[in-house]
């Protein structure tokens, strides 16, 4: 057991350090799927969610940091943002301990296809010089995205940052570097509110999230080495792809 999560936890780092996104949709799937087929034990989604909760923690802190120390995070759209994707991931999490495995488990489904599509968004010809202003109308949109984002973070266990990374280009229209930054720290706040209601219902067992932790951070340094030797957006299609195939296979598996 604790050598099958140290290597999904591996596994799922070395696709965020590859990537900078998609790294807790691949711990969620993989956790799905390997324990199931290797260790004939099944994980609740509950219990799958709380260990991606507490990865994409650490992962987003450790990420982080890099960005901050140089400077390439906008602290007004974290404070815009991420400040209600923080209550918004403790509201999430309130809502999915009512929801059922099934219904978790679309939810989560549809999610991952929606970043697969999202993941196929060439972001580095997207740069515009021109950066949005921070006026009251897009302080009233920041404050229902990230609470509505954060909602659904918090209930299926992501940190989101397939969705905010986008956002932080194509909405806030910040430069590449800035936006992953920006990004990152948002998960961050996202992650940590999920983490308290988690922490609250004490439904995390530490020992297996410290594995998982464990092979993330060792996986995220060897995805980042990887990645300066290959194409990002060739990557990037690989991995959509086969979030894609895998949720279609999920939804398969529900209804049929």
């Amino acid at each position: 057991m604790i050598i099958s999560l140290f290597l999904i936890g591996l596994f799922s780092g070395i696709v965020t350090g590859l990537l900078s996104i998609g790294g807790g949709i691949i711990l969620i799937f993989s956790l799905m799927i390997i324990p199931p087929l290797l260790l004939n034990t099944q994980f609740s989604m509950h219990t799958i969610f709380s260990f991606s909760i507490m990865q994409g923690f650490f992962s987003s802190l450790s990420g982080g940091y890099y960005y901050i120390s140089n400077q390439l995070v906008d602290k007004k759209i974290i404070f815009m943002l991420g400040i209600p994707a923080m209550f918004g991931g403790t509201i999430g999490v309130l809502f999915a301990n009512q929801i059922s495995d099934f219904n978790l488990r679309i939810l989560f489904a549809t999610l991952a296809i929606i970043s697969a599509i999202l993941m196929q968004i060439p972001t580095n010809k997207a740069e515009d010089p021109t950066p949005i202003p921070k006026n009251k109308k897009v302080w009233t949109v920041s404050i229902i995205f990230g609470v509505l984002i954060g909602i659904l973070g918090g209930m299926v266990g992501l940190s989101a940052g397939f969705i905010f990374v986008p956002l932080m280009i194509f909405f806030y229209k910040l430069p590449i570097k800035m936006s992953i930054g920006t990004s990152l720290i948002t998960c961050f706040l996202l992650s940590a509110g999920s983490l308290v209601s988690k922490l609250s219902m004490r439904d995390i067992d530490f020992g297996q999230v410290a594995v998982l932790i464990v092979g993330g951070i060792i996986g995220a340094q060897i995805g980042g080495r990887i990645t300066k030797k290959l194409k990002s957006i060739t990557l990037k299609r690989i991995a959509a792809y086969s979030i894609l195939l895998v949720s279609c296979k999920l939804y398969y598996d529900l209804f049929v």
